[in-house]
């Protein structure tokens, strides 16, 4: 539901921090019922991007198109990336939804034309752009279609039927195989796909394959057409901070020998790895270059004898392992003097609260507890919780 100009003025004057009773309260006494609830729903929109990691100039919102929008520190590195190639060219961001994209791209002084196919999202784009003070070009058109020109080409395929997210790539608008068309019109660009899609292997090798992650939460799977940066059928991993730091990770696959379970019991220094590692397949590459080892077959944390140098890896140092049981992790716990504890888990069928109440100890020192299972049963790692040599 768009709001009128006088509607967005009530909407801008409710306070950020007010009870859904005093919104409402407000909202009756300026609207009639049917619009303040829709002025209500636009308020609560507003509080969960506040929230989140989307960009605070998206005002204009719809619920779908929240969920959907890109965070801003992914779209200002997408934008900075495009830019390394664009040279000055036009890019179609031509699934646009709220915006959050196109508000990165003017950032870095990109030509950008948006569009999206729903007219409500198309126009909340455009009053984001224009209230933002950006050159607003918004049309509504269906992304199959030849409705711009352009030289680069930006989409974020719709993955839902229904209502509900499907991984059936058929099923999408565009479908994956209508993207994989739409892109050989263009000389490079960028598809947008949700982090934990199987994508087709004859897909990934004809672009360049980049699963990033922010703050090690795995974000978007990115496909990669034409620049000069990395060669067709390449895997990358991209962790960003919350600043928008970045490091990046490019190699081919490989496997890894995991560590038998008697090592796995010994090892000095445990890692866990950024997602984007293990959902590109790249874990057993960096092992290789870090000289580390999954503790496990089917188990993503690693182990090594020396401290593990990249940032993928969230690497603590540990301070012993037993046996997952009450009374063995409790004796481990008493010799370091720790009482409370971080609790990581992979495999473990326990909550991470249940754990972390079931196994705090009486000591005075933190740490962290790593929970994991192994071929023969489950094993504890008793971890620094500092990160130090």
């Amino acid at each position: 539901m768009i709001l009128d100009k006088r509607e967005q003025f009530v909407l801008n004057e409710l306070p950020k921090i007010a009870t859904p009773v005093e919104i409402a309260s407000r909202l009756r006494k300026t609207l009639n019922p049917e619009r303040a609830r829709a002025v209500a729903a636009h308020h609560a929109l507003r509080a969960k991007r506040r929230q989140s990691s989307k960009d605070g100039r998206i005002r204009y919102l719809t619920a779908r198109g929240l969920e959907q929008a890109t965070a801003a520190v992914v779209a200002k590195w997408r934008a900075r990336i495009l830019g390394n190639s664009m040279m000055g060219q036009t890019l179609w961001d031509a699934t646009c939804g709220l915006g959050a994209d196109s508000l990165a791209l003017h950032d870095e002084g990109h030509e950008v034309v948006s569009s999206d196919l729903d007219p409500t999202t198309a126009w909340c784009a455009r009053e984001n752009l224009l209230e933002a003070g950006m050159n607003a070009r918004v049309i509504r058109c269906d992304a199959r279609s030849q409705a711009v020109r352009a030289q680069w080409l930006l989409l974020d395929p719709d993955r839902r039927v229904g209502g509900r997210r499907t991984h059936d790539a058929d099923a999408w608008s565009p479908t994956l195989a209508e993207v994989a068309a739409l892109m050989e019109r263009f000389e490079g660009g960028c598809v947008k796909l949700a982090p934990g899609l199987e994508c087709p292997e004859d897909l990934l090798n004809a672009g360049r394959a980049t699963w990033v992650s922010v703050r090690r939460e795995l974000k978007e799977l990115g496909l990669w057409f034409g620049g000069e940066e990395g060669e067709p059928g390449s895997r990358q991993v991209v962790s960003l901070s919350r600043e928008g730091e970045s490091h990046a990770f490019v190699a081919e696959p490989r496997d890894v020998a995991a560590w038998s379970p008697e090592e796995a019991a010994r090892i000095p220094w445990l890692a866990d790895p950024d997602p984007g590692l293990v959902r590109s397949g790249l874990l057993g590459a960096l092992c290789a270059e870090e000289g580390a080892r999954p503790l496990a077959p089917q188990l993503a944390w690693v182990g090594s004898e020396e401290r593990p140098r990249s940032p993928l890896l969230k690497a603590r140092r540990v301070l012993g392992s037993c046996p997952v049981d009450r009374k063995h992790v409790r004796r481990l716990l008493a010799e370091h003097d720790v009482g409370p504890l971080e609790v990581w888990k992979r495999g473990h069928p326990a909550p991470v609260e249940e754990s972390a109440r079931r196994f705090r100890g009486t000591g005075r020192r933190r740490a962290i507890l790593a929970l994991g299972r192994l071929e023969k049963g489950h094993r504890a790692w008793l971890l620094d919780p500092e990160d130090r040599a």
